[in-house]
């Protein structure tokens, strides 16, 4: 296999990022560039100089429409897939679209459960409390699954080294697709009704966090040589997700992902 550099996973990431773009623009669905991609967008026209992966957010209907039926029916790059636990080739509770003649090998994740270079789409779900229930039972699932996925061999510090290791025996005979799927389903299904917040019950770390669906309303921006949609108020979104967005961190506070890659 030849292995592939972080600057090719960008280039392959950027090509992936495209034809979602052009299916979603082809079949009016909405997407957003999410997290740490909008906030390369925004900081830097491109991806964060040490970050290598692209997130984007979706309302639930237009995910649901992307994951169900548009992307199969639409892609005209074969090599191209979605990876989620609905038909087992994914064990996360959200989306990635995956470029099969790739293959990625995450440090902190068993070998088994590797996909091709990725762009992860995570789904806005309605919700009305920043203190429903469905927060933290959400955390304490992906918890659960995370340990059923995890290298126990590996961890970022001792202490995790040690759970790891002594969680693992149990953790290890669970079944992570069924875990993804109560997961997502937990988010799905926390608010049944129409609200005026979002939220990303899967992707987002800090728990209760309501986003105004005032502030979704698509505006393109350039990223790289490219031009993407980011929320009408990317910057209140980031502002609620990171504090001061536009100071970068300190060297040696900036999260490198943890992974090797490789074409097939």
């Amino acid at each position: 296999m030849e292995k592939i550099t972080i600057d090719d996973m960008k280039c392959i990431e950027l090509e992936i990022m495209d034809e979602i773009d052009r299916i979603c623009r082809k079949e009016g669905l909405s997407y957003f560039l999410g997290y740490g991609s909008c906030l390369g967008a925004a900081r830097h026209q491109g991806f964060i100089p040490w970050d290598d992966d692209m997130d984007i957010i979706m309302p639930r209907d237009d995910y649901e429409r992307f994951v169900g039926e548009c992307f199969d029916s639409s892609k005209i790059v074969e090599r191209y897939k979605l990876a989620t636990y609905r038909d087992r080739s994914g064990i996360y509770p959200f989306t990635k679209v995956v470029d099969s003649s790739t293959i990625v090998y995450d440090t902190f994740t068993q070998r088994r459960y590797a996909t091709g270079v990725w762009v992860d789409i995570f789904p806005l779900d309605d919700v009305a409390d920043p203190h429903d229930k469905a927060f933290s039972r959400g955390s304490r699932m992906a918890l659960m699954r995370s340990l059923m996925v995890a290298d126990p061999s590996l961890g970022s510090t001792m202490l995790a080294k040690l759970v790891k290791r002594v969680a693992h025996p149990v953790f290890s005979r669970m079944d992570p697709y069924k875990a993804a799927q109560k997961i997502d389903e937990n988010a799905r299904n926390a608010y049944t009704g129409e609200t005026d917040y979002y939220t990303d019950f899967i992707g987002e770390d800090n728990p209760g966090v309501l986003l105004p669906k005032t502030w979704f309303e698509p505006l393109e921006v350039p990223f790289e040589d490219r031009r993407y949609f980011v929320p009408k108020n990317y910057r209140e979104y980031l502002a609620k997700s990171y504090g001061d967005w536009e100071t970068p961190p300190a060297i040696d506070k900036r999260d490198i992902h943890t992974c090797e890659a490789f074409r097939l």
